[in-house]
């Protein structure tokens, strides 16, 4: 038996168990999907009410801390901006430029 035959039988044996290690984890993400459409199919209308709500509460929650965070990235950004341009001050040939 050659070296290339040896690599080709043992990369067809391989093959089996990284199929299954991967048949596995898309088998459970396929099933949570599969209840969770059917659980939200099967939700009477009050409850389905109280999902409208808590998904506008989410949206009111995430426009809030948008607002609130939007400042601090603005601000590390400039920060980041005027130590770009110190370093290029300080030293004309760039921080990573060898003389």
């Amino acid at each position: 038996m050659t070296l290339a035959a040896a690599r080709d039988i043992s990369l067809i044996l391989l093959l089996v168990p990284t199929c299954l290690c991967a048949l596995v984890p898309a088998a459970m993400a396929f099933g949570a999907w599969y209840v969770a459409y059917r659980v939200n199919r099967s939700l009477p209308p009050r409850i389905r009410s109280g999902r409208s709500l808590v998904q506008r509460l989410r949206d009111v929650t995430d426009r809030a801390t948008g607002v609130v965070t939007r400042p601090i990235y603005a601000g590390e950004m400039q920060s980041a901006r005027l130590r770009a341009m110190w370093r290029e001050l300080v030293s004309p040939r760039g921080p990573n430029r060898e003389s």
